[in-house]
């Protein structure tokens, strides 16, 4: 039996997570602008239409890859660490993840984060804030503030190279967290 998630085509069965990566295939190597259900369509060998019955939209589609694009570990950090030691260490994690694939950056950059998959990065990252003594609002300006110059980062680096020396980065991530210490509450 077929549900809405899964489809055959011409006697081929698509699956949502098989749409899922060869539109990230699509992304890593040729961009954002690739992603498209006809092109998507094309690399799986069915009709455009057939990634319908996987993804309502375009925009659900992006969702679903914007939620596989950052998994790290220490979002969840020891408990060994202070919290803007935490932080420091997830953010790079993150930046080095996005490094290796710029044009999921490009993507978070595009799509509106929301979902389950937000709260499962942001959560974690919000908490080490209020640690810090920050409160709901504050501990999201500050994540936000944060992704910003990540994401940002790492779209430079990708397209035009790296401005200044190695280590810019993290002395500008390093400056923010001191600006987040000392503003914490």
């Amino acid at each position: 039996m077929e549900t809405s998630s899964t489809s055959r085509r011409g006697g081929r069965l698509v699956q949502p997570g098989q749409v899922v990566e060869a539109a990230m295939e699509l992304l890593d190597a040729e961009g954002l602008a690739a992603v498209t259900f006809r092109r998507i369509g094309a690399e799986l060998g069915v009709s455009h239409m057939t990634i319908y019955s996987c993804f309502a939209s375009k925009d659900e589609l992006l969702q679903a890859l914007a939620a596989g694009t950052i998994d790290v570990p220490s979002i969840h950090p020891s408990a060994d660490l202070a919290w803007h030691e935490a932080l420091a260490s997830a953010m790079h994690e993150i930046y080095s993840a996005l490094s290796r694939r710029p044009a999921a950056a490009e993507l978070l950059v595009t799509v509106r984060m929301e979902g389950a998959w937000t709260d499962a990065v942001r959560e974690p990252l919000m908490n080490l804030l209020r640690h810090g003594g920050y409160d709901d609002a504050g501990a999201r300006d500050g994540i936000s503030m944060l992704f910003n110059y990540v994401l940002g980062g790492v779209l430079i680096d990708a397209r035009r190279d790296r401005g200044g020396s190695a280590d810019s980065f993290g002395r500008g991530l390093a400056y923010l967290i001191d600006g987040l210490r000392a503003d914490a509450v």
